[in-house]
């Protein structure tokens, strides 16, 4: 048996995306120990993860691999015709759309007149609620992985955890390559966790938060903390914290980057009279 550690780096799949799965029932750990909840997998599953990975590389959605797992040759190789006519028709699109931008560089439109969205803001109570912590410096690119190791610590040291990961940002200027951000994942909070010198356990208060949701790519989250912004002014309050968004849909499931849910959450108080 193998640790879902161990089986990720044999199949080359990180093991948030194997707890996706898992959770998808798409690829099953043989066996998940119940004292502390640890997942292991047998090495007859590789095959199938590899194959999971080679059908995802052929842009299949988790739904039609899991009927070509559960199909013959036959619906196997109808999928396939299907697939390619799709990327065939995507191809065609995207030959349109790069007629379309070198007509406007010939003509000279201008295009840049902004994309701003409108968002619903909401104010609620956050309640007093425990998460595994890590202060890190990173590269923005590698923000997954640094999830995926917070998650696999929280793991081993037999930590439950209960929801998605959320982040700090606390660099006052923008630097993909080097950001001062703290994950944070919230947890079951127990006596007996391991203390760890790379991570920590802390209690987040009970507070107040205006909070919205942007749907797609994060090139564009920061009209979303625009909105917060002007309606944390414009009604009364001030920020009592840092900001942080939680990734609700991100990466690790099987769609598209327009399909992205991120909650974006500003603590507030009241602004004194």
């Amino acid at each position: 048996m193998y640790t879902i550690s161990k089986f990720s780096q044999l199949c080359k799949m990180s093991a948030r995306m194997l707890r996706h799965y898992d959770k998808e029932e798409l690829l099953k750990p043989e066996l998940v120990d119940t004292t502390n909840g640890y997942r292991y997998y047998d090495p007859s599953q590789l095959d199938k993860a590899l194959r999971i990975k080679k059908l995802k590389e052929y842009r299949f959605s988790l739904p039609e691999i899991r009927t070509i797992l559960q199909s013959d040759s036959t619906i196997f190789t109808g999928m396939i015709q299907t697939k390619i006519d799709e990327i065939s028709n995507e191809m065609s699109q995207n030959r349109q759309i790069i007629a379309e931008m070198q007509e406007l560089i010939e003509k000279k439109v201008d295009l840049l007149q902004g994309i701003g969205r409108s968002y619903d803001i909401l104010l609620g109570m956050r309640n007093e609620t425990s998460v595994v912590s890590q202060r890190l410096h990173i590269n923005l690119d590698d923000m997954d992985r640094y999830i995926d190791s917070l998650y696999d610590s929280a793991e081993e040291s037999n930590i439950q955890l209960l929801g998605v990961p959320s982040t700090i940002f606390f660099d006052e200027e923008f630097s993909p390559e080097q950001c001062d951000v703290e994950l944070m994942i919230p947890i079951i909070c127990r006596k007996d966790e391991k203390i760890s010198s790379e991570w920590q356990i802390k209690l987040l208060p009970q507070k107040m938060v205006a909070t919205t949701l942007h749907i797609g790519s994060y090139d564009y989250i920061g009209y979303a903390h625009m909105a917060l912004e002007e309606w944390v002014a414009s009604n009364g309050y001030i920020l009592e914290g840092p900001p942080y968004e939680t990734y609700l849909k991100g990466s690790e499931c099987d769609c598209h980057i327009e399909e992205y849910v991120t909650q974006i959450n500003f603590p507030v108080i009241k602004k004194p009279m």
